[in-house]
C-alpha cells in the first residue's frame, strides 16, 4: 500500500512538473511586476507558476486557521474532561473497594 501510494505520488509530481514547463515554455512574453517599492521583469510563464503555488500555499494556510486548529483545541478540550472524568471513575472504584470491605 505504501509502495502504491509513493508510485502516485511520484506520478502526481513528475506530471505537474511536465505540466510547469509546458507552461513556461508556451508563455514565453516577458512581462514587468510592479510591486511599488521595486519592479522586476518575468516570462509570462514563470509567473503564472508563481501565482498558481502563492494561490495554493494560502489556501493551504486559510484551511489551517479555518479547520486544524478548531480542532486542535476541541481534541485538547475533550482530552482534559477525558482525563477529569478519569480521575473521577477512579475515584469511584476506590470509594466502592473501601465500602465493599466494610
Amino acid at each position: 500500500m505504501l509502495l502504491l501510494k509513493r508510485l502516485v505520488l511520484f506520478v502526481v509530481a513528475v506530471a505537474v512538473i511536465v505540466m510547469a514547463v509546458a507552461v513556461s515554455g508556451l508563455n514565453t512574453e516577458k512581462v514587468t511586476i510592479n510591486l511599488y517599492f521595486f519592479q522586476f521583469e518575468l516570462t509570462l510563464g514563470f509567473a503564472l507558476i508563481i501565482a498558481l503555488i502563492g494561490g495554493l500555499l494560502t489556501g493551504l494556510l486559510m484551511s489551517l486557521f479555518q479547520f486544524y486548529m478548531p480542532l486542535k483545541s476541541e481534541i485538547r478540550k475533550l482530552s482534559r474532561k477525558n482525563y477529569q472524568q478519569e480521575k473521577l471513575n477512579l475515584e469511584q472504584k476506590r470509594l466502592e473497594q473501601i465500602d465493599a470491605n466494610d
